[in-house]
């Protein structure tokens, strides 16, 4: 039991990213800034979120020791939209946070480290009430959906406060938020009458604060301590983790030394500064969580746990309007006041308040278009917008409750899809307000286009149910929102060349489908992002004298359940030019007479008839690869220009054989070979190799060997590894060096799923598999990604170590573990000598195998 003097650590993370989802398709189109990663999102979360949930702690050379999931340490929050897309995209790190809390609220009596966050990131002051209040709805309904729990504590974005937003989350049950300590004006204890100033960030860090909001209410409010923050998030104190402690200590000294006042050490920064604005920022926080747990005078806490355990004793009372990075109050988000990143000289932020200005035009206009349309299907259209988010979570699950719950009378067929695009609507209305579109330099830049992007889906929906046009006046605003490079002149320039060229139909998804199938018609999507397609009539017309397929299909929208039928035409005139036709279907007598007409022309063989009938019957406007989404138009690309490579390489192999006495002679009268051909040469060879650990893979896949894992006595493998140092060889005679990166990504996705299988079964046969893909490795010189592998790994053994009878099943398993310690760069076989003496190990003695020479040579610590 800690006593009163007891240092209490609460260190919490903000981990957000903006929504960067393309509005009509609800994901993450390929943003090159981000290369070689696909997104910011994926690139952010190795560097930061997946990295905390197993952060390295290691030995003076830099082998790992331990792996900590600082999640269980931290107090933090995730914002909802980014949570989301980590479930969608990487659920390992995300059952990875939610795991952190269940076993924190286990350590703290059921006050979990997470807390809850407004829903996309909104300054809460600049909304109106009827926002307010379903930014924090749908924040609490989303952390209680995923963490199983009611949240105590509420992130504001931002920080940033007000009286009004205040009050509605103390009535929706919230019992405390953090601000920065520049936000209190004033405070006193309970017991006091006089009021002592709190200007200049003066306030006492170290307890809670009572906050009187008016109407009855109150929350408490933590205010995070301005050193120990500054020190994390610009003084790099994060390079060692006992520069952090060393501010720790220096923080906690500042209390009352007569007081026995609990006292609560506390720093708030966005949750990236642990490993992507600072590298290795986790391995810092691992290193300092782990000396705060020996430290007998420390407690690592969180903010409930402190809340619940020690009275509040004092009150406060706020600056209106202010937040954490604004120096102006809320000028950041709404006016020129001189915070910016950086941009060039000479640039200015006066297009803030006509952005601003612009959207708050396209809410109260939706607003009054979703009261007066929604009125005529639902009992109370505000209350289902503030229960819609149930079904933006788990829409298949929840919805027909939902409808039976909000529409008047049983659901039409036509009532669902309107009133859901009225919702749909208003999702938009809201997300179009993220602070993120106001925090940079430029209305041209990513973050303020896309604030553009959704306003424009939620015009476009507004249009569909059937609003008066909103686009002119929105315009109107933007002409005043100046820019501040040569390419824009102002907001509306924006809009007119970065937004509303990429607004899509459903017409424009039907020609994504058409354009993929013929491309690739074995592998052809019939889910592309929200949509769903479904074929009734397709023909298949040859491929003389062009390839061309025709059809009936129906576009369904996932969420709002809009469904159109279309006719469809596509030609492929080789390489990468596509054409394909559009029209609503009509009947099946104009699919008919369409469908005679083409048939005629390729009987005649005759491309421009082709086309001059489809213009006829279509319309002379046609969609290209151009039109098709990024990713899915990439990948097309590829899989077109693999196939011409696949030719030119079968080419380039048939001659390399046939000259290849010559290049020998070449080389042995020291006559270089011209680097043309050394570059078709490397082609060749890299391509064998990759056919070879192809061909073993497959192999391990369809029969593992159940032989002991030191002994790779399969002829199979055998005779595939002597191929693959055979064209090793051929490469050094060449003077190439073979281009392995396939090989290398397709090796570690195996090694991947094998590990994961082992720490499951402990099953010596997988084991053998194992060794032998990781040996390949050794082979190739070619080392996979293996961060995971050594997650898994130190997983594995943890499991064995509590559970020696799983070891046993594994022959020599400390040599295994040895091995892989040498090639991971680890020290986990240690915990096997911790086990009890009663569990018995023959020794076996260790010898080096070659996959663990090469990794101890090329390893870079």
């Amino acid at each position: 039991m800690k006593n009163l003097r007891t240092k209490h650590v609460c260190i919490h993370g903000h981990f957000y990213q903006p929504p960067r989802e393309n509005p009509w398709i609800e994901a993450i189109e390929r943003e090159e800034s981000a290369t070689p990663y696909h997104d910011w999102n994926e690139r952010i979360n190795l560097e930061c979120y997946r990295a905390n949930t197993a952060a390295r702690l290691v030995d003076d050379n830099n082998r790992i020791l331990n792996l900590k999931n600082n999640f269980k340490y931290f107090s933090f929050n995730f914002g909802p939209t980014l949570i989301h897309w980590l479930e969608d995209h990487d659920p390992w790190v995300y059952r990875a946070i939610l795991d952190a809390d269940k076993e924190s609220c286990e350590a703290h009596k059921g006050h979990g480290n997470a807390i809850a966050q407004v829903y996309n990131h909104v300054i809460m002051p600049l909304a109106n009430q009827r926002d307010k209040v379903t930014q924090v709805q749908w924040g609490i309904r989303d952390f209680e959906w995923r963490f199983g729990r009611r949240p105590e504590g509420m992130w504001l974005a931002e920080t940033a406060a007000d009286r009004s937003t205040l009050l509605v989350l103390a009535e929706a049950g919230i019992k405390f938020t953090i601000l920065s300590p520049y936000q209190a004006a004033r405070w006193r204890f309970k017991k006091d009458t006089q009021w002592r100033d709190a200007g200049g960030g003066s306030i006492p860090t170290g307890r809670a604060y009572r906050y009187n909001c008016g109407s009855g209410k109150h929350i408490n409010i933590f205010f995070y301590d301005p050193a120990l923050a500054r020190g994390v998030a610009f003084e790099r104190i994060l390079e060692h983790s006992g520069r952090l402690l060393e501010q720790i200590d220096r923080t906690n000294d500042l209390r009352d030394p007569g007081s026995d006042e609990p006292w609560l050490v506390n720093v708030a920064t966005d949750g990236e500064s642990y490993g992507h604005h600072f590298k290795f920022g986790d391995m810092a926080m691992a290193a300092a969580f782990h000396e705060l747990e020996r430290d007998p005078s420390s407690e690592i806490t969180n903010y409930g746990s402190f809340l619940a355990s020690f009275p509040v004793v004092a009150e406060v009372e706020i600056f209106e309007n202010t937040a954490w990075s604004c120096a102006h109050g809320l000028g950041r988000w709404s006016v020129d006041c001189g915070c910016h990143i950086g941009g060039e000289t000479g640039w200015n932020q006066k297009w803030r308040a006509p952005l601003r200005a612009a959207v708050n035009f396209v809410r109260d206009k939706v607003a009054s278009h979703f009261e007066l349309e929604a009125k005529k299907l639902c009992k109370a259209p505000w209350k289902a917008r503030d229960e819609y988010i149930d079904v933006v979570l788990d829409g298949k699950e929840y919805l027909e409750s939902f409808l039976q719950k909000h529409l008047n009378g049983p659901p039409g067929a036509e009532n669902v899809p309107r009133f859901l695009e009225l919702l749909e609507m208003q999702r938009f209305s809201l997300l179009m307000f993220t602070s993120c579109g106001w925090f940079f330099d430029e209305i041209s830049q990513l973050e303020a286009t896309l604030i553009l992007k959704y306003a424009a889906r939620a015009m476009q929906l507004a249009g569909r149910t059937g609003a008066d046009p909103i686009e002119p006046g929105f315009l109107e605003i933007l002409k005043r929102a100046p820019g501040n490079v040569p390419e824009y002149a102002d907001g509306a320039d924006v809009y007119l060349k970065k937004v509303r060229p990429d607004i899509i139909g459903k017409n424009q998804v039907a020609a994504n489908y058409t354009i993929q199938s013929l491309a690739r018609n074995s592998n052809r999507q019939f889910q592309i992002y929200t949509y769903g397609i479904l074929p009734h009539k397709e023909e298949d017309l040859g491929s003389n004298p062009v390839p061309c397929l025709y059809g009936h299909i129906s576009v369904k929208h996932d969420r709002t359940l809009t469904r159109q039928d279309f006719l469809y035409a596509v030609i492929h005139f080789g390489a990468l030019d596509f054409r394909s036709w559009i029209k609503p279907y009509t009947g099946e007598d104009e699919y008919a007479c369409i469908l005679t007409a083409l048939q005629n022309c390729i009987e005649d063989q005759n491309t421009s008839k082709m086309v001059r009938v489809l213009d006829e019957k279509f319309g002379t406007d046609y969609f290209g690869l151009h039109d098709v989404f990024k990713d899915l138009r990439s990948s097309i690309a590829l899989e077109i220009s693999r196939k011409t490579i696949g030719y030119y390489t079968d080419l380039q192999r048939s001659l390399f054989h046939t000259f290849k006495p010559l290049f020998s002679s070449l080389r042995q009268w020291g006559i270089r070979i011209p680097s043309d051909l050394r570059v078709s040469i490397r082609r060749v060879l890299s391509d064998e190799a990759e056919r070879l650990v192809t061909d073993v893979l497959g192999h391990e896949q369809e029969s593992r060997s159940p032989e002991p894992v030191w002994d790779s006595t399969d002829f199979y493998y055998r005779a595939h590894v002597a191929g693959l140092n055979l064209l090793l060889e051929d490469a050094r005679i060449w003077d190439v060096k073979l281009y392995l990166g396939n090989i290398a990504n397709k090796l570690g996705q195996a090694l991947i799923k094998s590990m994961v299988e082992l720490a499951q079964t402990f099953d010596p046969a997988e084991a053998g598999r194992f060794f032998r893909l990781l040996s390949i490795c050794g082979v190739l010189g070619e080392k996979p990604e293996i961060w995971k592998l050594q997650t898994l790994y130190f997983e594995f053994i943890t499991k064995g170590a509590g559970n020696p009878e799983l070891l046993a099943r594994i022959k020599d398993v400390e040599r295994f573990a040895d091995q892989l310690d040498a090639v991971l760069w680890c020290n986990f076989s240690r915990l096997l000598k911790e086990i009890p003496a009663s569990f018995s190990r023959v020794p076996v003695p260790v010898r080096e195998s070659r996959a663990v020479a090469h990794f101890r040579k090329h390893d870079s610590k």
